[in-house]
């Protein structure tokens, strides 16, 4: 008899949110071991039980992908251009965890599990920071007007996360394209009362 498939555990997730995303939350581990070659048993053996499975595969990420992309700046670009590339991509993250979030609901597993346990700073409060501090360093370069950025970075995390999440429930498009014109129109909403005019400061 041959040797067991080796398989890793971010294979595992991988699969299992495929599976789950386009299947729902009815998808058997016995189906995802057979797509990835495996047996059941050894999905339970990583992640202890499908609760586990789901969670690993549909919960938030231990850490928030674009936080680093936010430690590194601002750069010399126009800030308004980086707040709008930084939000669409805030977006997607938004959209990508409504998606997964709505499948551990229909399972019955409540949000607060999927970010209970872990070790660290939690992926809500990683955002939180990094925006602020952003922001901040913007501030403190002349190439954002005086406010209260913890207020601004909660506004902006706030209404980015509200439009996926209403995207979801209502039916609206989620196409990547809906969120990014989304995006788009928010930050032009806002850049009267953020922006700091080009008499005072090069934005």
């Amino acid at each position: 008899m041959g040797r067991p498939k080796e398989v890793t555990d971010e294979q595992i997730v991988v699969a299992a949110r495929r599976c789950f995303l386009k299947r729902g939350a009815g998808v058997s581990a016995a189906d995802i071991a057979r797509e990835l070659g495996v047996s059941h048993t050894t999905l339970f053996n990583r992640f202890g039980s499908k609760e586990g499975l789901m969670i690993a595969a549909l919960g938030p990420p231990a850490e928030v992908p674009w936080v680093a992309a936010l430690d590194a700046g601002p750069d010399e670009r126009p800030i308004r251009e980086q707040l709008v590339e930084h939000a669409k991509v805030m977006s997607a993250y938004f959209q990508d965890l409504q998606a997964g979030l709505g499948v551990l609901q229909a399972a019955g597993i409540e949000p607060g599990k999927a970010y209970g346990g872990r070790k660290g700073e939690s992926a809500p409060v990683q955002a939180f920071r990094a925006l602020v501090e952003w922001l901040r360093r913007a501030q403190s370069q002349g190439r954002l007007s005086k406010c209260d950025v913890e207020t601004l970075a909660s506004t902006l995390l706030g209404a980015l996360h509200g439009w996926a999440f209403t995207a979801r429930v209502c039916g609206e498009s989620t196409a990547s394209a809906a969120g990014e014109r989304y995006v788009e129109r928010f930050i032009e909403l806002l850049w009267d009362g953020i922006g700091v005019s080009v008499r005072r400061a090069s934005s």
